[in-house]
């Protein structure tokens, strides 16, 4: 009995191990069955659609929520830095952050490079009921002329599946983004999954 409970043991490492080495834990560009996302370590951000404003002492609570309207526009301030934080959880006022001097998040940005790169990856999908839309639109902040200029534009709707978006959201070769989320009907949540690459 001891002998074929071993042979059982033996047998299912094996298989195990076979699978490890077909399926790599973390690979980018090789989603995950059902999700489309990276294995692999990352964190996750969930920008939730309320129909309140927060109270002014509001801090954010878990680091991993930013808090939205559902139906007003909500401006992010996008900074290029060391290290990846979340310093405005509360955009229920339109904004996350400020402007260029008060940024609502920052990723990890290599200015030492020929080029600028940001050193992340991410990944977005859109939950909620059944018909949820959005349209997030980014701008880079042009120093010469001193303004924001359009980068990229692009529509969710619900869909259990990420899409990477690490193009349409950050432009490399500059530091500082500007989002604007634009709720198109019923938004409750979207999630982006950010993948740190010299983590």
């Amino acid at each position: 009995m001891k002998k074929a409970i071993f042979t059982i043991a033996a047998l299912a490492l094996a298989i195990t191990a076979l699978f490890s080495i077909a399926y790599p834990a973390f690979a980018v560009g090789n989603g995950t069955p059902g999700h489309e996302a990276p294995n692999g370590p990352h964190i996750n951000l969930n920008i939730i659609g309320v129909p309140n404003a927060k109270n002014e002492n509001f801090d954010g609570g878990n680091g991993a929520r930013i808090f939205v309207s559902r139906t007003g526009q909500t401006q992010f301030y996008v900074h290029g830095g060391t290290s990846y934080q979340v310093l405005d959880h509360d955009g229920t006022d339109g904004k996350v952050g400020t402007g260029l001097s008060d940024p609502g998040i920052i990723f990890p940005y290599d200015g030492t490079v020929t080029g600028h790169t940001w050193r992340v990856e991410i990944y977005v999908r859109l939950l909620g009921p059944k018909g949820s839309e959005a349209t997030w639109t980014s701008y880079y902040y042009d120093q010469v002329g001193d303004t924001y200029v359009l980068w990229s534009s692009f529509t969710l709707t619900k869909d259990t599946k990420f899409q990477l978006r690490t193009g349409d959201l950050l432009a490399n070769g500059y530091q500082d983004m500007m989002w604007t989320l634009d709720p198109v009907n019923d938004f409750r949540l979207c999630q982006m999954r950010i993948y740190l690459l010299d983590a």
